[in-house]
């Protein structure tokens, strides 16, 4: 593999596009990502058109990572179990909205539940402010990812969590001990786009410590080819190393395999339990 080819394949294998569950069909740019090493993708939707969508995605790579939000209420009656036994029904093996447990042992405890039934969790968003007791509870019981968020980080020149190397690096690599994937929140709301750009801004997460860039529903093949572009840009002029997108991928690769592989079936779901 020439070195273009490469680079364009790391680019794409540290992307997380989102698809709009309403079509048996995915977009041909997001095709085209997944021929060349895109894992998944986000599903924008619920009910019978996301599991149309998740079995699309499935047909065109039948390990893909496939994330949508838990589909319960706040209260989370029904704990973990319940909230993966939703999404695997859905085709879903990602839950993309983990939220950080108020009491103590809460997000162990779901975290957990949810995993050990075979649905990768995504606790977030982490901002680097406030309580980190639910962000070294999910490290210590071994949640899959972690999302860094759109707020801005106090001190660090009001950056977004998602773009500053001292939340994602300094605090939640260093200070927590985290090992596991880094998902940024997506790249496509007002003050991303407006401040950064959606290419800057993948690129600039990269380097602060992302490892899966998640691309909002308005993204489209344009978009993925100006990522494309800056990526290359920044590595050629040495603000992005090339190890870096290495690295990010081979955790993304690790993730897929662990949600790819057969876990405990989960409980069936509850009609009128909540969500975590």
């Amino acid at each position: 593999m020439n070195a273009l080819r490469r680079l364009t394949a790391l680019v794409d294998s540290c992307l997380l596009p989102t698809v709009r569950g309403r079509h048996e069909r995915l977009p041909e740019w997001i095709l085209r990502g997944l021929e060349s090493g895109t894992p998944g993708a986000a599903v924008d939707g619920q009910g019978p058109a996301a599991r149309a969508t998740t079995e699309a995605l499935r047909a065109a790579l039948p390990d893909a990572l496939a994330g949508l939000p838990g589909v319960r209420d706040p209260d989370r009656a029904g704990g973990g179990s319940a909230a993966a036994a939703d999404l695997v029904a859905a085709g879903a093996n990602l839950h993309l909205a983990v939220r950080p447990g108020l009491r103590a042992d809460e997000t162990r405890v779901f975290v957990t539940d949810l995993q050990t039934h075979g649905v990768a969790a995504a606790l977030g968003p982490f901002t680097a402010a406030g309580s980190l007791r639910p962000f070294a509870e999910g490290a210590a019981a071994g949640v899959r990812a972690i999302t860094a968020g759109h707020a801005p980080v106090p001190g660090d020149e009001q950056l977004p969590a998602m773009l500053s190397t001292r939340a994602v690096t300094g605090v939640l690599r260093g200070e927590l001990g985290y090992g596991g994937v880094v998902l940024s929140d997506t790249l496509d709301a007002p003050a991303i786009v407006d401040g950064w750009g959606v290419p800057g801004a993948a690129v600039l997460a990269w380097i602060a410590g992302v490892d899966l860039v998640r691309l909002g529903p308005s993204s489209g093949a344009g978009v993925r080819d100006a990522i494309h572009a800056a990526a290359a840009r920044a590595v050629a002029d040495g603000d992005l190393p090339q190890w870096r997108l290495e690295e990010a991928a081979e955790r993304v690769a690790r993730l897929r395999r662990w949600a790819s592989e057969p876990r405990m079936p989960a409980a069936e779901p509850a009609r009128a339990a909540g969500a975590g």
